[in-house]
C-alpha cells in the first residue's frame, strides 16, 4: 500500500492523543483534591506559563529538523550531526529561557514566592526541550513516541499517586514530572540509537548558529499563531464585563481546543509523509475525504452543545450553548487552515509564504479587535465572528498561495 506509513503513524499519533487525554484526566482531579485551592493554583498558573516556555524552547525545531533528517536520512553520519546542532541549540536557547523565567519571576507574585517550585517545573520543561522527536518523524516512525510518552508520563502520574498527599508536597510533583523527564529522554535517544544508527554528533558552532537562523522562521510562524490567539483573550478580559461571558467563552474554547487537538495526529502525520512522498494529490484526497466527516461533525458540535456545556460546567453553563454554536465554523476552517499549512506549503519549502498567511491574518485579528473594542462594540457575539472569521482568513491566504505556487509551476512546464 503506497501511502501505509501514513496510515501507521496517523494510527500511533491518535494513540498518543488519547493518551494525552487519559493522563490528565487522571492526575489533574487527585492533585485538585490533594494539593487544595492555593498550591493547585500555583501549579495551574506555573503550568501555564511554561507551556508559553516550551513553546519558545521548540523554536521550530521539530518542523526544521524533521525536514533536515528527510533530505539525510540515508547518510547517518549527517543525520547525527544535525540531532547534535540542534541538541546544542537547545540547550543555548534553554540558557537564555531560564533567566527569563528568572525576570518574570521576579515580576509576577505567584512566582517569585514560589520560585524554587517554578525552577524545578523549568527543569521538567527542559527535559522535553531536549527530545528527539523530529528524527521519529522524518524517518517516519511515529510509534517509539507514543510508547516512550505512556511510559513516561505513566512514571510521572504514578510518583504523584504515590508521593504527593498534602498541600505542602507541592515540589514532589514537579520532582515526579522531572523523573519522567529523565527516562524519556534515555527512552528515546536509545531508542533513536537502536532504530537508525543515529546518536549526538556536536558539531561546529558555526553550524549551531545555522541551526537556529533555520528554525526561527519557523519560530514565528508558531509564535505568532499563539500571541494573536492569546490577543482575543486579553480583548475579551477589557472589553466583557458580564463574568459568566467570559466563562462561557472559556469553556468554548476548552472544547474548540479539545476538537482541534483531533486534527494534530493527521497533520504531524501528513508533514513528514509529504516530506518524503511529495504527493500533494494525496493530501488533496484527504481534504475531500474529511469534509463530510467535518460538516457532521460541526453539525453535531453545535447540536449537543447544551448537553457538552452541562457535562463540563452544570447547569450555570447551559447558556453557553449559544457561543458554542456562533463559534462552530472555526472547526471547520481550522482543519483545512492546518492541513494546507505545514503537510503543504511547508513540505513544499514555501516556509516564508506560510508565516506571512499567519502574520498577516494574526494583524488583521488584532486590528479588528481592536476597532471593536475602541467603539465599544466588542461584545461576545463580535468576538465569536471575528475567531472564525480569522480562520476563514487564513484558510483563503494559505489557499491564494497554493492556487498562486500551481500556477507559476504550470507557467514553468509549459
Amino acid at each position: 500500500m503506497k501511502h501505509i506509513s501514513f496510515y501507521k503513524n496517523l494510527f500511533w499519533q491518535y494513540g498518543l492523543q488519547g493518551l494525552r487525554y487519559i493522563f490528565p484526566l487522571l492526575l489533574v482531579p487527585y492533585l485538585t483534591r490533594v494539593l487544595g485551592t492555593d498550591s493547585y493554583a500555583v501549579y495551574a498558573y506555573v503550568l501555564s506559563f511554561m507551556g508559553i516556555i516550551q513553546t519558545i524552547a521548540d523554536f521550530g525545531f521539530t518542523l526544521s529538523g524533521t525536514k533536515g533528517v528527510v533530505k539525510k536520512r540515508d547518510d547517518t553520519i549527517s543525520v547525527s550531526q544535525l540531532v547534535g546542532a540542534i541538541t546544542f541549540a537547545r540547550l543555548l536557547l534553554l540558557a537564555f529561557l531560564v533567566a527569563v523565567v528568572l525576570v518574570a519571576s521576579y515580576f509576577i507574585p505567584i512566582m517569585s514566592e514560589n520560585l524554587t517550585y517554578v525552577m524545578l517545573a523549568f527543569v521538567g520543561v527542559s527535559l522535553r526541550a531536549l527530545l528527539p522527536d523530529f528524527v521519529f518523524q522524518g524517518y517516519e516512525q511515529m510509534g517509539p513516541l507514543t510508547t516512550r510518552y505512556f511510559v513516561s508520563k505513566g512514571l510521572t502520574v504514578a510518583l504523584s499517586f504515590l508521593f504527593v498527599k498534602t498541600p505542602e508536597d507541592l515540589l514532589l510533583v514537579a520532582i515526579a514530572d522531572i523523573a519522567g523527564g529523565i527516562v524519556g529522554l534515555i527512552w528515546s535517544f536509545l531508542a533513536m540509537r537502536r532504530l537508525f544508527r543515529v546518536w549526538i554528533s556536536f558539531p561546529s558552532i558555526q553550524a549551531t548558529l545555522c541551526e537556529l537562523r533555520t528554525s526561527a522562521i519557523y519560530c514565528i510562524s508558531n509564535v505568532s499563531s499563539s500571541l494573536f490567539s492569546g490577543f482575543t483573550t486579553i480583548i475579551i478580559g477589557l472589553a466583557i464585563t458580564d463574568k459568566s461571558s467570559i466563562a462561557f467563552w472559556s469553556l468554548t474554547l476548552t472544547t474548540v481546543n479539545a476538537v482541534q487537538a483531533l486534527y494534530t495526529p493527521i497533520t504531524n502525520s501528513l508533514y513528514p509523509h509529504m516530506l518524503n512522498s511529495s504527493d500533494y494529490s494525496f493530501a488533496k484526497k484527504l481534504a475531500l475525504m474529511a469534509l463530510p466527516v467535518l460538516l457532521i461533525g460541526t453539525l453535531a458540535y453545535c447540536y449537543l452543545s447544551k448537553p457538552i456545556m452541562l457535562l463540563l460546567g452544570g447547569t450555570e453553563y447551559v447558556a453557553g450553548a449559544r457561543i458554542m454554536c456562533l463559534v462552530s465554523p472555526v472547526l471547520l476552517f481550522s482543519f483545512y487552515s492546518m492541513l494546507i499549512g505545514w503537510p503543504v506549503l511547508g513540505a513544499m519549502g514555501y516556509v516564508k509564504e506560510l508565516t506571512t498567511s499567519t502574520v498577516f491574518t494574526g494583524l488583521i485579528n488584532i486590528a479588528t479587535l481592536m476597532c471593536l473594542y475602541l467603539s465599544d462594540r466588542a461584545d461576545i457575539e463580535a468576538i465569536c465572528f471575528v475567531r472564525w472569521a480569522t480562520d476563514a482568513l487564513l484558510l483563503a491566504s494559505r489557499s491564494y498561495y497554493i492556487r498562486k505556487i500551481r500556477a507559476s509551476q504550470n507557467g514553468i512546464s509549459h
